[in-house]
């Protein structure tokens, strides 16, 4: 099977010009309209994150590379239209074509080889690499496809379809791709980024589309029944010999996985070889095994664990009489069962829970053993704590969250990666626990509209994907995914950090401000011992010059010379406005004034007509006309931190419990996480950056440091007196929450019997 290079194509086919009956083409425009509105979301995507890896790979030191490089990410960015309409254009031509394609597949079989040609490494390395991509997707996807391809022959008039022949079928998109990149107007090494970056993006929705392509055929009445019956094996013979082939391909090396996960220096052949935990970190040669033939090592605290699940399902027993099964069945060994979810994952199998996948996994196992099976004790376990477990982070998860989608499709890796390592439940600081914990923080309920952040999504969306490349869901996968995580993690708490930092200093500014402010003003009265100022004189003091007084106070402090300069002037200006000094015309003293407004922001001109107004006692009968003018003016200019003023007073007086919540504020160790209640109960979740020892002043930021609303401590006083607000201890995420109440049920049903796991739940759960 070959994938066309680049080449000059003729206008492809339609379905409104192919020579189909009625109800096939019907059919396939309800499927074509299916395909391309999830391709219409997903290939603008490709061409983002092609860019994306593009602009931070290393710039070349070659000027022709370098140039190169930036025109391709240009390219890709203004590109999406086109290459979408280019590829859905070859997929439509791939369903209209649909009889002719089986027809000239059958006659390239059949047809001698007559011309041979050298072929251009451009040309020979693109269909290679697609030719590659194809065939993984092809053997990641056999069941799915066969399914497509007996219902497209049936449309097609001839038997099933498969290969190249089939539309929908990996050769077919790969064909559709190499042809819309030709209209980038790609690098050879841009165009081979783009492909990675296809196959990267459809090891995740390829299963789900066929399996949807599988759906709107069936409910078309295309074969509605049509379903896998897997072949039964008499009890205690051998496994198939096909079923062992499909197994050796999926774990081939084409696939970009590792044959045997067993220590370095053991062979395929060496019976540590495959043995799940072997090689791990941790695992040293003198680690006990237990567990007969499964070879796994013992972990006393997953030990303990399985005694707590043994006295949960002892007490379901009493409170169910007659619910537990005493029948004797052969147990699956661990690689029939990790097998199985391999098999689940890449027909993209759906259940709505993990007990689901379960049964789902038994019953198969079942068909294929021709008796009832049963799980091993360890499995068994695995599967119930992982169940408990992600039953109960459902619960603190939000309905329809970005989170709670991407827990949704770590599930069946988990399931993998905790039959093979038991250590995810015992080990906090597990790669798998680290990003299930990053990974559900997107679902939290308290999480507000301004925490979600695109670069921070698109951070979990990859990691997640990368672990759903890997259908083995092994734990180096899960760990270079946590890896990558928490790199880019880091980078985004630093920046975080940062805004944070400079929120806090902006509100320390304006806090010092605000008493600065009061401050002057208190001066100011104290100067005036009660006398009254003409109204003119008045405004122009406490417009202007208290802005004056507070920028001095705010920059020198008290004990400094300018302080006391500036208090003297005060002294002369209001002097002066009281007529208590008589107005001899001191320039010197409007020169002063003058410098000072200019200080504060007025312009010269400004600063000087309101110099003299002050320095020389008011002003003559002939200003009347000026006055209005400068009074307009002085109202439209914002004054001196104006539009970030503080109120220093609490609008009412605070009860004593309310008092004592204030008091509890201001004496809290900042930063720390606080939880708010609105009227509905709904809860939010804020940093409590800074509160102010000296003023009812306090910042509440976001989880991207930014200022939030609500920054005044005796609100905040009073929803904590009420209850509507909670001091929390730390910033748990709902993966951990969970993990706590699901040990803190475990341990209340074991409740006066030693804990022998050693961990406590925290409180609230």
């Amino acid at each position: 099977m070959t994938i066309a290079a680049s080449t000059t194509r003729t206008p492809p086919a339609t379905l409104a010009e192919a020579a189909l009956p009625r109800r096939a083409r019907q059919a396939l425009e309800r499927l074509l309209a299916d395909v391309r509105a999830e391709m219409g979301q997903r290939l603008p995507q490709l061409l983002e994150d092609t860019a994306f890896v593009l602009s931070h790979t290393t710039p070349s030191h070659e000027p022709a590379l370098e140039t190169a490089r930036l025109a391709a990410i240009r390219s890709l960015g203004r590109g999406g239209h086109a290459f979408t309409t280019r590829f859905m254009a070859q997929v439509e031509a791939s369903l209209a074509t649909l009889q002719a394609a089986r027809a000239a597949h059958a006659d390239a079989d059949a047809a001698p080889v007559t011309e041979l040609k050298l072929l251009e490494d451009d040309e020979l390395s693109d269909e290679t690499t697609l030719q590659n991509i194809a065939s993984r997707m092809e053997a990641r996807n056999s069941l799915a496809l066969q399914l497509l391809g007996h219902r497209l022959g049936v449309l097609a008039a001839s038997p099933a379809l498969e290969g190249e022949a089939l539309p929908l079928g990996p050769y077919a998109l790969c064909n559709a791709l190499a042809d819309a990149a030709d209209g980038l107007e790609l690098s050879r090494y841009a165009r081979l980024q783009l492909f990675q970056q296809f196959e990267r993006a459809m090891a995740e929705f390829y299963p789900p589309l066929l399996e949807a392509a599988n759906a709107r055929l069936a409910q078309d009445g295309i074969l509605p029944f049509l379903s896998f019956i897997p072949v039964r094996v008499r009890p205690g013979s051998a496994v198939p010999t096909a079923l062992r082939e499909d197994k050796d391909a999926n774990a081939a090396p084409a696939t970009g996985q590792r044959v045997g996960r067993g220590a370095p220096g053991h062979g395929a052949d060496s019976p540590a070889a495959g043995t799940p935990g072997a090689g791990m970190p941790g695992m040293g040669a003198g680690t006990a095994f237990a567990g007969g033939r499964t070879g796994r090592p013992t972990n006393p605290a997953f030990n303990a664990l399985q005694g707590l699940l043994h006295r949960r399902r002892l007490l379901l027993a009493k409170l169910r009489p007659g619910g537990v099964d005493e029948r004797v069945r052969e147990t699956l060994r661990a690689d029939e069962v990790l097998g199985a979810l391999q098999r689940m994952r890449s027909t993209a199998t759906k259940a709505e829970s993990l007990a689901d996948y379960r049964q789902i996994l038994l019953a198969q196992a079942r068909q294929l053993h021709g008796h009832g099976v049963a799980l091993s004790d360890i499995d068994n376990d695995s599967f119930d704590l992982l169940a408990l477990y992600l039953t109960q982070l459902q619960r603190e998860l939000r309905r329809h969250s970005p989170g709670e989608a991407l827990v949704e499709r770590l599930r069946l890796p988990l399931a993998q990666l905790a039959l093979r390592d038991q250590r995810f439940f015992t080990d906090p600081a597990h790669p798998a626990r680290q990003l299930l914990n990053a990974v559900s923080l997107a679902g939290a309920r308290w999480l507000a509209e301004d925490d979600l952040d695109s670069q921070w999504l698109g951070l979990l969306q990859r990691a997640v994907a990368a672990v759903q490349q890997d259908s083995e869901g092994a734990l180096d996968t899960f760990i270079e995914a946590n890896r990558t995580l928490q790199s880019g993690l880091q980078a985004q708490a630093r920046k975080a950090e940062m805004t944070e930092r400079r929120q806090v200093e902006a509100a320390r500014g304006r806090e010092k401000l605000a008493l600065a402010r009061q401050r002057a003003n208190e001066e100011v009265q104290r100067l005036l011992h009660g006398r009254s100022l003409p109204r003119f004189q008045a405004i122009l003091i406490e417009q202007a010059w208290i802005d004056v007084v507070a920028l001095t106070h705010l920059r020198s402090g008290e004990a400094s010379e300018d302080w006391r300069d500036v208090l003297a002037t005060s002294a002369r200006i209001i002097d002066l406005a009281t007529g208590e000094a008589a107005a001899t015309g001191d320039d010197a003293l409007a020169a002063q004034i003058r410098g000072a407004l200019e200080q504060v922001g007025y312009h010269a001109e400004d600063a000087t007509t309101i110099a003299h107004q002050l320095g020389h006692g008011g002003a003559q009968e002939g200003d009347l006309a000026s006055r209005t003018e400068l009074l307009v003016q002085l109202r439209a200019r914002a004054r001196l931190g104006e539009g970030n003023d503080v109120v220093l007073e609490p609008p009412a007086p605070l009860a004593p419990a309310e008092l004592a919540a204030r008091d509890r504020l201001r004496t809290l160790q900042t930063p720390a996480w606080v939880e708010l209640l609105d009227a509905s109960d709904f809860p939010l979740r804020r940093r409590l950056a800074w509160a102010s020892t000296q003023t009812s002043q306090a910042l509440l930021v976001n989880r991207r440091g930014q200022r939030a609303s609500g920054e005044d401590l005796d609100v905040l006083a009073r929803m904590l007196a009420a209850g509507n607000l909670r001091l929390l201890d730390g910033d748990p995420s709902p993966a951990e929450m969970a993990w706590d109440a699901t040990l803190a049920s475990l341990q209340r049903i074991g409740q006066g019997d030693s804990d022998p796991t050693g961990m406590e739940p925290t409180d609230g759960n």
